[in-house]
């Protein structure tokens, strides 16, 4: 529970031992908020591996105390505050991410439009299908066979490509795949690389 009325804000690296349990909400018991839940596991996460910590505690969204199961040392001190501090970057990095995530899962679930008007999926496994079904009609086009491949859209419809037909889509389909990819990428970037809420306000996604 939160208790947002306690008058007394402990410093980041108190001993939550000393508060009453009304004011605390210790991990992995999250609040009720999944989007504050989710941030703080990730805060739980970056402070855990500087020392071990068994929970967090939150008052009006703010992180106040900490769980330690060692006291920390001076130097670790110094280290959690510093992220303490930087809670509010690290709410808006997520915020970022969880946003790119879904633009990203819309990307895929759109899949690439064909110059034939049909649609090819992007994940993975598609590309890994492809290659495949590439790689079977170069192979038989060396062995002197029908060069025909079925390849399969979206929709669950089969096309017959020739080799040369082939070639000319996954050239087209490899560029668009590429370009998705490294979009997705250098946004994700600029979000990691960005260290104050003005830079990362000014990442369009």
């Amino acid at each position: 529970m939160v208790d947002e009325n306690t008058p007394n804000f402990p410093t980041a690296s108190a001993d939550i031992s000393n508060t009453p349990a009304v004011s605390t909400t210790l991990l992995p018991v999250p609040p009720a908020d999944p989007i504050l839940a989710d941030d703080m596991q990730t805060l739980h996460s970056i402070i855990n591996a500087i020392t071990p910590i068994d929970g967090l505690s939150i008052i009006a969204a703010v992180p106040t105390e900490i769980g330690y199961i060692v006291p920390p040392t001076p130097e670790q001190e110094a280290q959690i505050a510093a992220v303490i501090s930087g809670w509010a970057n690290l709410r808006a990095k997520n915020a970022l991410m969880r946003q790119i995530n879904a633009d990203w899962q819309a990307t895929v679930a759109a899949g690439w439009t064909t110059p034939y008007g049909w649609k090819l999926g992007i994940t993975t496994q598609d590309v890994t299908l492809l290659m495949g079904a590439f790689i079977l009609a170069k192979e038989a086009a060396a062995m002197g066979l029908p060069e025909v491949a079925a390849i399969i859209d979206t929709d669950g419809a089969t096309h017959a490509l020739s080799l040369a037909e082939l070639t000319t889509l996954m050239l087209g389909y490899g560029q668009a795949r590429a370009a998705l990819s490294a979009a997705d990428a250098a946004v994700r970037q600029a979000v990691n690389a960005a260290t104050t809420l003005d830079e990362l306000n000014a990442i369009s996604v």
